[in-house]
């Protein structure tokens, strides 16, 4: 992350205001994809992400914040084609163990401990590590987010988050979701262990009802249970771990179980991640979802 400081009269005429704090900050990366039946089984994969944020302090000692990302990928990916695009903003104010942000939604669930736990490869190869199959709020790169509220309190062990999101059609000009959501997830870490659970109230069938996570560190491993209620008969459960086998080199991997009628079978994949200093990465992973294999593999680095 790249800190560029604006002390300029402009920014420092204002009453109230000491500095204005501005970083930049985010990550390129590019590879091989391969995805086993598509139109295209190989291809090129690459993805340029650049994260702008903007910090303030008043005289109270009240952290006002915003933030905003740029992303393009190689291809049309639900952003500008292949032009990219700028997501929607979010703005915070923070004293304390206490955050309330406004703008594009962060979600309670999406952020709850251990959820990406077993994340593989270059991409996420479809995350299907994530047991919630995001049925529920999460922040959104390069494109409309769902706008809402977050609420989150952190201090020593304990970690909560609230989040609200309104119909979309009074946020966002041109969406027509009319879906309102309320969640929130609890955290409390106790020795080695982090304990998390997350309940949401939707109107959407296959929005996540319940999830639970359960994590642990033991030397080199880090491993986690996840389970989550997404609605409609439909459960997902399963492990998933991180284990460090040397200075630089991490394996990674999980196996789950989706209930989805529309899917109703196992998940597994295994990757790694081999750092080479400086914030640059080799990652490569391959991934059986309901059988179907993904592959990938490439080179990754933060600036």
């Amino acid at each position: 992350m790249k800190k560029v400081l604006f002390a300029t009269t402009a920014l420092v005429a204002t009453a109230g205001v000491a500095a204005a704090d501005v970083t930049f900050g985010g990550l390129g990366r590019f590879g091989i994809y391969y995805q086993e039946g598509a139109a295209n089984e190989t291809t090129i994969e690459s993805r340029f992400r650049l994260i702008v944020t903007a910090t303030a302090e008043s005289d109270n000692g009240l952290t006002f914040g915003a933030q905003v990302r740029y992303q393009a990928n190689e291809h049309a990916d639900g952003y500008s084609a292949r032009t990219g695009a700028f997501n929607t903003p979010r703005f915070w104010v923070s004293t304390g163990p206490f955050t309330v942000s406004v703008g594009n939604t962060l979600g309670a669930i999406e952020n709850m401990p251990n959820m990406y736990t077993g994340s593989i490869g270059l991409t996420g190869l479809g995350y299907a590590n994530v047991v919630y199959n995001f049925g529920a709020d999460a922040y959104t790169s390069g494109s409309t987010g769902r706008q809402g509220i977050d609420v989150i309190y952190s201090s020593g062990n304990w970690g909560v988050h609230l989040t609200y999101s309104p119909d979309q059609t009074t946020q966002n000009t041109g969406l027509t979701d009319t879906n309102e959501r309320i969640a929130g997830a609890v955290s409390y870490t106790m020795g080695n262990y982090t304990f998390a659970v997350g309940a949401q109230s939707s109107d959407v069938v296959g929005d996540t009802d319940f999830a639970v996570t359960i994590g642990g560190s033991w030397g080199n491993l880090d491993a986690a249970l996840q389970y989550a209620d997404n609605g409609a008969n439909d459960d997902k459960y399963g492990v998933a771990f991180n284990y460090q086998v040397g200075s630089a080199t991490f394996i990674r991997g999980y196996v789950n179980q989706d209930n989805n009628p529309a899917v109703d079978d196992t998940n597994a994949g295994i990757g790694f991640q081999h750092r080479l200093g400086g914030g640059t990465f080799i990652e490569g992973g391959v991934a059986d979802l309901a059988g179907t294999t993904r592959a990938d593999l490439g080179l990754r680095f933060s600036f």
